[in-house]
């Protein structure tokens, strides 16, 4: 998982993207950063071949490094057209 405690990062407004730092192979749970409500699920992200999306438990989403890059991704709840959760990630 993350080297830093998510509970340590500033909160970030909601409209702007929320940063997460993960490491090639590292995993974050979407629900677990505090960010969306949760079940988290229909995840979008602008270059899959960085950025891994999977449902993994009953909460939802999890996000997962796959090669160093920047992308943009997305998460929203069950609802199809509910609010969705915009993430800068970073994969190092």
């Amino acid at each position: 998982m993350l080297s830093q405690p998510l509970h340590s990062k500033p909160p970030q407004p909601a409209d702007k993207p929320y940063a997460i730092q993960l490491r090639v192979g590292e995993s974050v749970d979407i629900c677990k950063t505090g960010t969306i409500a949760c079940p988290a699920n229909n995840p979008i992200c602008d270059d899959t071949s960085i950025v891994g999306a999977e449902i993994k438990s009953a909460q939802g989403l999890v996000f997962k490094g796959l090669k160093p890059g920047r992308p943009y991704c997305s998460a929203g709840r069950r609802q199809r057209f509910g609010l969705r959760r915009v993430y800068r990630v970073t994969v190092s």
